[in-house]
């Protein structure tokens, strides 16, 4: 692709020191026509002067001669990638609503999705064997009505990429990083399935190095582009905990899973479900039904548990993986009908047997 003179003025804004999220949406509400700050940009000076002061002006102006537009576009051919500024036709409708919205968007893959119904899932980088069912559970089905938004850290988000692509579904990853870099270097195959199949975007500059304060600014994307935010599993200090925020800001619904009051991995959920930030969910229909759609059938539904089983299940998921023995002392059952339960509960996917007949949720 070839950059328009849009594409140059963005780059001159975003290379600008001084020249934030804040001082962008100013620049916006000022000048009607970005192109104008690098094809006339006299014809503009009053209106940019009045958003940002002549000193910003300024520098907004001699940084078109520090810029090397010509390497910028050679890298984007070469990645096959396409920019998308906020002005085109395929920019997202719900992201635009934002005064901190990305002004282009690096895009590699299927375009098209970012016109789509999304749903973002997030959570905690390393979740138990809960988070990775609970998510994959609830992905399985989210991914029949919505595009599923994450941003391919590792944890959730990546089962969360990986469940819907499993399943034939359609999903987005967010980078908080430059489009060609893949970060975490172990999901180079789920970037490069999601490329082929899905569509990956980043507001950041091919070449832009890994910075921690990325990615929580990247979390604002995820929750933008989406009709809902559901966290599986996050901690009370996890990086989850600023999509929440974004999301809130931006007045999306965001759903929290429950868990155990004794893991740590789930006390931002618990946390925020206690505050009544968040919408506690223990089933897919639940976010369905408060989005005004019909339920579906699910896996979770058809799991009624009598006494015993539940009793089981609880104590598992209290209390962590625990040996078949000490089970056997917290409930009322001879070995061979527990045996017989575990079992059956393991079949049904609902606990795990672990080596040397130690049992998990």
């Amino acid at each position: 692709m070839r950059l328009t003179s849009t594409h140059k003025a963005i780059f001159m804004l975003r290379q600008t020191e001084g020249m934030g999220c804040v001082r962008t949406a100013k620049v916006l509400q000022a000048v009607e026509d970005l192109s104008l700050i690098y094809d006339n940009p006299s014809k503009v000076k009053d209106a940019l002067t009045a958003a940002v002061g002549h000193k910003l002006y300024e520098n907004i102006i001699q940084t078109k001669y520090q810029i090397d537009f010509d390497a910028h576009e050679q890298k984007i051919n070469a990645h096959g990638v396409k920019l998308i500024t906020f002005y085109d036709k395929e920019y997202p409708f719900l992201l635009k609503q934002f005064d901190d919205k990305p002004l282009m968007l690096y895009c590699k893959g299927n375009i098209d999705l970012l016109k789509s119904q999304c749903f973002a899932v997030v959570g905690t980088r390393l979740p138990t064997r809960y988070g990775v069912r609970v998510t994959e559970e609830f992905v399985s089905l989210l991914c029949r009505r919505f595009t599923i938004v994450s941003g391919m850290a590792s944890g959730v988000d990546t089962i969360a990429h990986r469940t819907t692509l499993y399943n034939k579904g359609n999903t987005i990853a967010v980078l908080g990083n430059g489009i060609e870099r893949v970060y975490p270097p172990e999901n180079l195959q789920l970037y490069n399935q999601i490329a082929e199949k899905g569509l990956i975007i980043s507001e950041y500059d091919i070449g832009s190095q890994l910075s921690q304060y990325n990615f929580p600014q990247r979390n604002r994307i995820i929750s933008g582009l989406s009709r809902g935010v559901l966290v599986t599993e996050a901690g009370k200090k996890s990086g989850t905990m600023t999509t929440i925020n974004h999301a809130l800001a931006q007045g999306r619904e965001v759903f929290c899973v429950p868990g155990s009051i004794y893991n740590k991995a789930s006390a931002g959920c618990n946390n925020s479900i206690k505050e009544c930030q968040t919408i506690c969910v223990t089933d897919v229909n639940d976010i369905f039904e408060n989005l005004g759609q019909n339920p579906i059938e699910t896996q979770l539904s058809l799991m009624k548990l009598d006494f015993m089983e539940e009793r089981i299940v609880d104590y598992l998921t209290k209390n962590g993986e625990r040996h078949f023995e000490e089970i056997l002392m917290e409930v009322d059952l001879s070995v061979s009908e527990l045996n017989s339960l575990l079992i059956k509960l393991s079949a049904r996917g609902i606990i795990n047997k672990c080596s040397n007949n130690y049992w998990s949720v």
